[in-house]
């Protein structure tokens, strides 16, 4: 059956949905904590309703989200800050012994050391897009953030090669997304969302390493197929 322009914008739109939300997911786990940010995400009830994921995985996430959320004071306090803040110290930054680190390699070897071949893998992926990572040779580049902005970036530019009428181009796009999406944040991140999920404290970082997951496997079943974008989205 022909795909029209109208199906066309509705599938671009939905690609676009997912590269927004992968993007917001990067941002808030990109550095410590950002206060503004924060208090918007939560003032703004931002975890009430997302885009792109579904299903019961997506909604036991957000459950997480809206009880954190409905803990928060209203504006956003320094104390709400400095709790997400002091625990974001203790699962991801630590002392000795980080309880849930947040590089690809460190899952992969015995030592749990960083700057290992995923490192230089997903560094080559990034660099075919133009892109390299902002505190570069210093914090790896398969940090989680960065793998959720790379998707991000990546579907936002099938989006607008899809929204052009370049299926093509789209398409291209949305299998290099795939094949990252698999071969790297979801040969970990099961892993580092059962650590998070058994040792939060404060209920947010438990939501959000979910719904991270939960995005991620979405991204796979929906976009993963041999296709053209217009049957991935029949």
């Amino acid at each position: 059956m022909e795909t029209t322009t109208k199906d066309l914008a509705r599938q671009a739109d939905r690609i676009r949905e997912a590269a927004v939300l992968f993007t917001l997911l990067g941002r808030v786990f990109h550095g410590v904590p950002d206060r503004e940010l924060m208090a918007g995400l939560a003032d703004e009830r931002a975890f009430d309703e997302v885009p792109f994921v579904e299903g019961e995985a997506a909604e036991e996430a957000l459950r997480d989200l809206r009880q954190w959320n409905d803990g928060c004071t209203v504006p956003f306090s320094e104390d709400d800050f400095h709790g997400l803040s002091a625990e974001y110290t203790r699962l991801f930054v630590g002392g000795k012994r980080v309880i849930a680190p947040m590089w690809e390699s460190v899952y992969f070897n015995k030592d749990r050391m960083v700057f290992q071949h995923q490192t230089f893998e997903v560094r080559a992926m990034y660099a075919r897009y133009g892109l390299r990572v902002d505190a570069f040779s210093h914090e790896p580049d398969d940090h989680l953030a960065y793998e959720l902005l790379f998707i991000g970036r990546v579907l936002g530019t099938a989006a607008d090669d899809l929204a052009a009428g370049e299926s093509d181009a789209a398409c291209e796009k949305l299998a290099d997304a795939v094949s990252f999406t698999v071969c790297h944040p979801l040969a970990w991140v099961p892993r580092w969302r059962a650590l998070v999920e058994e040792k939060d404290r404060c209920g947010f970082y438990r939501g959000y390493a979910r719904l991270v997951e939960a995005a991620l496997r979405q991204m796979e079943a929906e976009f993963a197929v041999g296709g053209r974008p217009s049957e991935a989205a029949a």
